[in-house]
């Protein structure tokens, strides 16, 4: 495995984890000394190394379970549903994919009772280990935590929670391995040399576009609405186009002067 070490200037512990196709990213603190950094990171590295080894060899011995495939959102609810009407009968609300990588394999939303799993979770998923992390998810809807009477839910439906809760731990880390080695190795060289795929950099994703609130207050002139930056000059002239009379008789004479000032323009002339 390629690794890559990241020095940060606020981190106080090191850090590692597998990432960009199986690349292993160590973070240390800069403040370090080298020896510190150099024994950290092969710690780090080869205790990430014997985890990789381990998972691999415990999905192995996972592989005679059944597989299933999911790919539609539609699938899913299926699954799911059948899942809670054999187990729990829990009041489940919508079921959604996920899109999560390193964080949570599946998650409810007690509030909407919402359930979210990940699509890592999906693609030729055994299917005990996959009924375990639903099964998982249904018993929060009566126990929040992790506590004795959460983990006494969930082994009335699954008794070998504890091997399916690692086997779909390992999956799902393969498998977003697997995908990131792919976009890696499909990612397009734009300098048109020849380079070897394992050591080509992990894709940048690209930034996503910026969300405007809905509490955002309306633009104030046309230059706003056209996200062009108003200069000062510009502020001035709109100003006094504003402060001066219409040209046309139709319009007010007051201009853009607020209703409640009108008013008392025309209570005092009159």
């Amino acid at each position: 495995m390629q690794v890559l070490v990241e020095e940060t200037k606020k981190l106080r512990r090191a850090s590692a984890s597998i990432r960009d196709g199986g690349m292993i990213h160590v973070k240390v603190p800069r403040h370090w000394s080298r020896d510190l950094k150099r024994s950290a990171i092969e710690e780090l590295v080869e205790r990430l190394q014997r985890k990789d080894a381990q998972e691999k060899k415990l999905l192995d011995k996972a592989s005679d379970q059944a597989r299933i495939t999911i790919t539609t959102q539609a699938e899913l609810e299926r699954f799911v549903r059948q899942v809670n009407a054999d187990t729990f009968n829990a009041p489940l609300g919508k079921v959604q994919l996920g899109y999560s990588r390193y964080n949570h394999l599946a998650q409810v939303n007690l509030r909407t009772k919402t359930m979210t799993v990940s699509k890592f979770c999906l693609q030729n998923a055994p299917v005990e280990a996959l009924r375990y992390l639903i099964i998982h998810e249904l018993a929060h809807y009566y126990e929040s935590g992790h506590g004795p009477n959460f983990w006494a839910l969930v082994g009335q439906h699954v008794p070998d929670y504890r091997l399916q809760s690692r086997i779909m731990k390992a999956f799902h880390h393969q498998a977003v391995i697997d995908d990131e080695k792919a976009q890696t190795l499909t990612e397009p060289d734009s300098s048109g040399a020849d380079s070897n795929p394992s050591l080509i950099p992990p894709a940048i994703p690209p930034s996503r576009p910026r969300r405007k609130s809905p509490y955002a207050s309306p633009p104030r002139n046309a230059a706003e609405k056209t996200g062009q930056k108003t200069t000062p000059a510009g502020k001035k002239r709109a100003v006094k186009q504003a402060a001066s009379p219409a040209a046309s008789p139709e319009h007010d004479k007051t201009g853009l002067i607020p209703d409640f000032v009108k008013q008392l323009q025309l209570w005092i002339n009159r």
